[in-house]
């Protein structure tokens, strides 16, 4: 079965999208194409609504599963071969570009300033968490951290994304901000591109500009075992 086409890898902003349902299996589908990102690396997916005719179809969930894109829908109704209508919760998917990008930020700033990687992260419509290998605990260097964040967001530094070999991505390893390394078996990787301050490999939905993150308010700081430090923030 030919793979999903991931429209939103191209288009971030793309709201709305015409698609053929390739596979249904109850309230399950695979689609030829979709705007709805999945569920993937700590980020919440994307919801909306799935028309056909003159029904709307809530689209609840959305995951990967060995390399299908499942949309899972409130109620079964949907059948191969139907033409559907994607429609975004635009305002829940931006305030997760939002998300994402402020966490590609804040993670760039804490492995340029304070050598740490991320081991792990969750991202929802209502916070941010970032886990860090870190040795030492100083709230004080991770509050300056968010203040450098803070000063980046305003000048609004442009975004790009584009792709580059694999080869080329590992002979920088400063762009992968991971613990864990690299994905395996990928050889051509996304690049988000903060101009003129980090780029990283992802395949995320993002913002054009770091203007576009809002306003970063850092909650608090745990301390999560050896080298495991865990830091909360929320966007306004």
């Amino acid at each position: 079965m030919k793979m999903t086409e991931l429209a939103y890898m191209d288009d971030c902003y793309a709201k709305e999208l015409d698609a053929t349902v390739t596979a249904a299996e109850g309230n399950n589908l695979e689609l030829d194409r979709t705007i709805f990102c999945p569920q993937a690396g700590g980020v919440e997916c994307d919801k909306g609504t799935m028309g056909c005719g003159e029904t709307a179809y809530n689209v609840v969930f959305v995951k990967k599963d060995k390399g299908r894109v499942l949309h899972q829908l409130e109620m079964p109704g949907l059948k191969l071969g139907d033409r559907v209508h994607l429609s975004l919760d635009w305002d829940r998917r931006y305030l997760l570009m939002r998300y994402h990008t402020s966490a590609h930020l804040i993670s760039g700033i804490f492995a340029k300033d304070l050598g740490a990687k991320i081991t792990g992260n969750s991202l929802t419509t209502e916070k941010g968490r970032i886990d860090f290998d870190l040795e030492s605990f100083d709230r004080a260097l991770i509050e300056q951290c968010f203040d450098k964040a803070r000063e980046l967001i305003k000048k609004d530094l442009p975004i790009d994304i584009y792709s580059l070999p694999r080869s080329d991505v590992e002979s920088k390893p400063e762009m992968v901000k991971l613990a864990m390394g690299l994905p395996p078996n990928i050889k051509v990787l996304r690049i988000v591109d903060i101009k003129g301050f980090d780029a990283q490999p992802d395949g995320g939905c993002h913002v054009k500009s770091l203007g576009e993150v809002g306003e970063i308010k850092f909650l608090s700081a745990d301390n999560k075992g050896k080298s495991n430090r865990r830091v909360y923030y929320r966007l306004r």
